[in-house]
Formats: structure tokens, sequence, C-alpha cells
């Protein structure tokens, strides 16, 4: 099964309650799908959506075209765009019948389309995607596992981003996820990505750990493609930590005869590249030459059977269209002979009723709808009117904010300097004692525990949350290290630093040096960037 499949299958299974004739059609779409069978999926679903069109039933007409575009987004990106909108726009009729079923309906869409978007390389649009789905399956009331995906997806889009950290962060999340939803149809990806991460950190121990339980629940549930993927990472892991390249090549075999009963060529594909690297590593020219030729036939036959699944998915496509054409003409002769009714029973009762009578109800009915609508024109013009009135308040609420955190920062700095020149013109021209009453009072003055207190309370009511993101994410993190972030979350020199916190500019640097350890950041990259993005 193609990956975009393990990505999307999550959306509907275990959790829809069908109703209506369309039920079966849909149900056997899926076990279509799930065997990787994409054109008789499509002929299910696209019966399913006539049958809903039949029936009206919006939510089945909606489950069946968001379903089409599942099967057609691998063939025309343009065509799985187009059935995610047309589904999303009948989701939204069931707004006001079922709100909370309209608006997970809207989340899957969203994760169908933020799915093609990551395929099309739009890494920052399919992860606002996939943020805004999170609203369709809030944490506490999630059963499904769709979280898990929501997670995975966004642990994809970060790491094809570079931004490692965000991905690594994501796919814990995943894990974290599908382990609490017991979802183990997906947890050995979840497994192999965390593993993956461990690996490029160096931790030998807990990679391996997760390598081996991916591929123990992979072969507990039969899941012969994650065992694939696991064989391979353990393969991989041998390679790197122990050298050994005779146990990897082990892996790699084992994988590559799982692979090669898979419908789903492109893990036999995976195999073989990985046996090829292995035998140039070891120096075995003439294998890797084997495995090459071997490379070559399966991309052949893939690129074959590829071509003629798009082929016959077009066929079914013009099949679906086809059928959609016919309801539609089927509606407007109904409509049609609908009007021819009404124009005749019109005509009667026109006949019948006094003319007079019908002007004065149809005025009544004309002056009473104009009412309603100016009513309605004035309560738009209102409610337009306070919603700019309320962002300007908020606009101004948050400038007074930034000006008080700046006022009261700058207050910090001129006041500390001040203390601190006072104590050394003090010192020049009278040597204090340690423990005399100005030496007392400047020191009081220098402990500002109170204006940091303040300082926290304007800076957290502008940076929602700062200090527990970080918390989070970095628990090693102390104190003085949060006042270091939030200073340089105001883009503060490293001398103002000094001033605020009273101490040297060396050590403004030293404890730069030792927060930048604790986020664990490389070399190269830029505090300052790191935390003003954050």
């Amino acid at each position: 099964m193609r990956l975009a499949v393990l990505l999307i299958l999550l959306l509907f299974t275990g959790e829809i309650a069908y109703a209506g004739k369309a039920q079966p059609y849909l149900e056997k779409g899926w076990k279509e799908l799930v065997v990787d069978n994409d054109v008789e999926a499509l002929r299910y679903f696209g019966l399913a959506y006539e049958t809903a069109q039949k029936e009206n039933n919006t939510e089945e007409i909606a489950l069946s075209l968001l379903n089409i575009g599942i099967c057609y987004y691998s063939v025309s990106y343009a065509e799985g765009l187009e059935y995610s909108f047309r589904a999303m726009a009948e989701f939204k009729k069931l707004e006001k019948k079922d709100p909370g079923k309209a608006l997970e309906g809207r989340s899957k869409c969203l994760q169908l389309i933020s799915t093609i978007k990551s395929r099309q390389g739009k890494y920052r649009e399919a992860i606002d995607l996939s943020k805004e789905a999170m609203a369709g399956f809030p944490k506490k009331n999630d059963t499904t596992g769709y979280l898990g995906l929501i997670y995975y997806s966004l642990g994809v889009a970060y790491s094809n981003l570079q931004l490692p950290d965000s991905s690594d962060y994501f796919h814990h999340k995943a894990l974290e996820e599908r382990i609490l939803t017991r979802n183990y149809v997906y947890l050995p990806g979840s497994y192999l990505s965390v593993a993956e991460i461990e690996l490029k950190k160096g931790n030998k121990t807990q990679s391996y750990q997760y390598y081996q339980r991916a591929f123990d629940i992979a072969d507990s549930t039969g899941n012969r493609q994650s065992q694939v993927t696991s064989l391979l990472g353990l393969g991989k892991w041998h390679l790197t930590f122990e050298k050994d390249q005779q146990k990897t090549e082990e892996y790699y075999l084992k994988a590559k005869t799982i692979a090669n009963q898979l419908t789903d060529k492109s893990f036999y594909l995976s195999c073989l590249k990985e046996l090829i690297e292995l035998a140039k590593l070891k120096g075995d020219y003439q294998s890797a030459l084997k495995f090459e030729q071997e490379k070559v036939v399966i991309r052949d036959t893939l690129y074959s059977w590829d071509k003629q699944k798009a082929i016959k998915s077009l066929e079914i496509q013009f099949s679906v269209a086809e059928k959609d054409r016919q309801l539609s003409l089927m509606q407007k002769e109904k409509d049609i002979t609908t009007l021819h009714n009404y124009i005749l029973w019109g005509t009667i009762g026109f006949l019948l009723l006094i003319s007079y009578g019908i002007i004065v109800f149809l005025r009544r009915i004309n002056k009473r709808d104009n009412q309603l609508l100016l009513t309605k024109e004035d309560l738009v013009k209102a409610l337009e009117a306070q919603k700019v009135l309320k962002e300007k308040q908020m606009r101004n609420e948050l400038e007074f904010k930034e000006n008080q955190l700046n006022a009261m920062t700058f207050q910090m700095l001129q006041k500390n300097e001040l203390l601190t020149e006072l104590k050394e013109k003090l010192d020049q021209d009278s040597p204090l004692e340690k423990d005399s009453a100005i030496n007392k009072i400047i020191a009081k003055g220098l402990n500002h525990d109170k204006e940091w207190k303040d300082f926290n309370t304007y800076f957290e009511s502008i940076n929602k949350n700062f200090y527990e993101r970080i918390k989070q994410a970095y628990p090693e993190i102390s104190p003085n290290d949060l006042r270091i972030c939030a200073l340089i979350k105001l883009n503060l020199s490293i001398k103002e630093m000094a001033g605020i916190l009273n101490i040297s500019p060396d050590s403004v640097k030293t404890a730069r040096y030792r927060l930048r350890k604790k986020l664990q950041m490389n070399t190269e990259d830029n505090l300052t960037d790191f935390i003003l993005n954050l």
C-alpha cells in the first residue's frame, strides 16, 4: 500500500457509522483501497456517490466525494483537490443539523488537502492545513487516533523543511498519541520515525529498542510493509553501530523476501537500493550489478503498472462524471416539471382569486421582506462595526503592553546602571565597608525580584505561554536561562542584557553559551534567530 493511503486511511476506519443504501459501496471501496486496488475502490465509491445522490443523503455524498478524491490524487493532484473542495462544500451543509459532524468532515478534507500540498512540496501550507484540521478532533475527546495521523504528517513536513527540532517533537507526539489510542496499525511507523531520530543523534540503545519494537508490533499484526521497513532499519542500525556487514545483509535479504510478496513494489526497490549500497561498501561489485539489474526490471514493471492504473482510473473517472451529468439532467427535468406545475396551479389560482386581493397580498409580502432585508443589513453593519472596534481595542491594548514592557526594561537598565555607577563612584572616593548602610541600600536596589515579576507578567501577556513552551521542550532550562531567553526575545544587545541582569558582558556571553547547549543547538545555528522564531 502506498504511503499516501497509510497517511489517510485512519480518517475513516473505526469511526464511521454509515446510514443509507450507499453504506455497502463505501465499505467495499475501503476494503479494496486497503489492499491497494485503487481502480476497484474508485468504482465502488462512484456507485456510493450515485446512490447517495438519489437518496439525497448529504453526509454520504460528502464521504463519497472525499473517498474519490483520495483515490484520484495519486494520479492527479488537481482532481484530488477538486473532490476535496466539493466534499467540504457538502459537509458545510450539515452545520445546522449536526455541527460536530460538519466540523469533523471539514477537518478530514483539510488533512487530505494538506497531504496533497505536501506531495507538491508546499510544506508550509501543509503544516497550516494540518494544524487547522486539529480543530475537528479535540484531544480530550479523541479516541480514533486521528491526532496521531496529524502529528505524524506535521513531523514529515517539518523534516522536509529541515527543521529537525519541530520534526522530532511532532514525531514523538505521534508516537505518544498512537500508544495512547492503541493504534497498532500505524504504531510501527511512529516507532520507526523516532528510531531514525535517535539513530541520527547517536543513541545506540534507544534507537535499537524502537526499531525492534516496531518490528515486533508489525510481526504480531501481520503488517508486512512495516516488517520490511523495520528490518531495513535494524540492518542500518547494525551497520552504523556494530559495523556488522553480515548481520546487516541478513536483515536486508529478509526484508527483500517479504517485500517481494507485496503489491507495492516501492518497498522492494527500497530493499534493492540498500543491498546495492551494502555490496558497494563490501567491494562486491558483482552482487551490486546483479541487484542494480533487478532494480531496473522492477522499475520498468512498476512504471508499466502505474501507467495502466492511471488509464483505468481515468476511465472510471469518465464513467463517474457521466453518471453525475445524467443525474444532473434528471434533476433539471424534475425542476422543470415542478416549475410547470407551479405555473399551472398559479394560473388557476389567479383566475379564482380577486385581482385586488392578490395585489394587496403581494404588497404586504414585499413590504415585510423589504423590512426584514433592511433589518438584516443593519444587523450586519452593526456586527462589522463591533468587530472593527474590538480589533482596534485589541491592537491598542497590545501596543500599550509593549510600551509598558519597553519602559519597564529601560527603567530596569537605567536604575541598575545608575546604582552600579554610584557604587563605583563611592568606592573610588571613599571605599565603603561591605556591610555598610549605603552598600546594603545599593545591593537592595540591585536585587529587583518584584521588578522581574512585573516584567514577566507584561512579557507573558504579549508572548503567550513563551516560558511554558520552552520548559516543555527543554525541561533542563533554569529560571536564569528563561530570563536570558526573554531578553533575547526583546532583541536586546549583550551590553543591555548585562546592565539589566547586573552582570558583566562576559558573564552574559557565558550564559548564552550554556543556553545554546541546553537548547541542543548546533554551532552554526543563530541563538537570536532561534528565540525570535520560537
